[in-house]
């Protein structure tokens, strides 16, 4: 005679006696690569919808042309180009892109990293013209100074704000508004020193660090701080008043 445990196993599969394998569904590898290919095509098609947004739509450059992709807007005489770059985009978390500067003097390359409300520049190097300070700073003076360039990195918007870097420019002209006369510019040095709280900035002349022309410090949390000297306000009276002053905003 059979016993209990005989009579309740019989014609049972040993694992389901137990609740093993047999009880959980089977999985399908095929579905799972399924289910990855149709994942990393959803994803490409975003990437080429996003890809192919005309540039006048996002950069606020008149004349922006191309794509947010490839694109190319100009900056005075200066054209400026840039490619997206899908990579540093994903670990960045934002949208990154390395860009250039041509025409005439200009020949700075460079990247970016656009977040919501916070840029980031890195590895801005090459020459450059004057000419581009007013475009860019939105400045009520024009220059025209060749420049060498060398931005190791500067965060602008939200977050930590700093910058990192160094202008040197040889002799040239700056002109005030009003179609005021011209002003004779002697070679300049601009730095850009972190000291771990803030960032320091400094406007003298080539070699002659004092007295220096402008003194300024970037505060983590955007607060900027400018005072020109009376010695810059004399050098270069487009900058200021007689006797200096001091400007205090946000970047």
């Amino acid at each position: 005679m059979p016993t209990p445990e005989a009579a309740l196993t019989a014609g049972a599969p040993e694992d389901d006696v137990f609740g093993g394998p047999s009880d959980i569904p089977s999985r399908n590898p095929t579905s799972r690569h399924r289910l990855a290919y149709a994942g990393l095509g959803i994803g490409l098609y975003l990437a080429t919808l996003i890809a192919t947004v005309p540039a006048a739509l996002v950069v606020p450059i008149p004349g922006a042309g191309g794509t947010i992709w490839h694109g190319s807007a100009p900056l005075g005489s200066t054209t400026l180009n840039w490619r997206w770059s899908p990579l540093r985009s994903l670990t960045g978390l934002g949208f990154a892109v390395d860009f250039g500067l041509a025409g005439g003097v200009n020949t700075l390359t460079g990247n970016a990293l656009l977040r919501p409300g916070r840029v980031i520049f890195g590895d801005v190097r090459g020459t450059a013209d004057g000419e581009l300070i007013a475009p860019l700073l939105q400045t009520p003076f024009r220059c025209s100074l060749p420049m060498a360039v060398d931005l190791r990195r500067m965060t602008i918007g939200g977050g930590t704000r700093m910058a990192e870097g160094r202008i040197d420019t040889q002799p040239g002209s700056c002109q005030g508004p009003a179609g005021a006369a011209p002003v004779a510019v002697p070679p300049l040095r601009f730095d850009a020193i972190g000291d771990g709280e803030r960032t320091r900035l400094t406007l003298a002349p080539t070699g002659q660090p004092q007295p220096a022309y402008l003194l300024g410090t970037l505060n983590p949390d955007g607060r900027i701080s400018l005072s020109v000297t009376a010695e810059g306000a004399a050098a270069l009276p487009f900058l200021s008043p007689p006797g200096g002053m001091t400007i205090e905003s946000d970047l």
